[in-house]
């Protein structure tokens, strides 16, 4: 019964500490993670705008067969 115990009580405290580990790791993870300065110039923005203009030149494209 006592060897019970120590195993439970064992099993407990490892995950107690795996859990905590990972929070921290996150913790320290969002706290420091940052963008560096090149890639910040290389991303922008997507535009949700269409240009009309593209598809009109795709519908009055003409395919010539020989």
């Amino acid at each position: 019964m006592d060897e019970d115990r120590d195993i439970l009580l064992i099993a407990v405290f490892t995950t107690l500490t795996v859990f905590l580990w990972v929070f921290f790791e996150l913790v320290k993870t969002t706290k420091t993670s940052t963008v560096a300065q090149p890639l910040q110039k290389v991303v922008l923005p997507l535009s949700s705008k269409i240009d009309t203009s593209v598809l009109d030149q795709l519908e009055t494209k003409q395919t010539y067969y020989q």
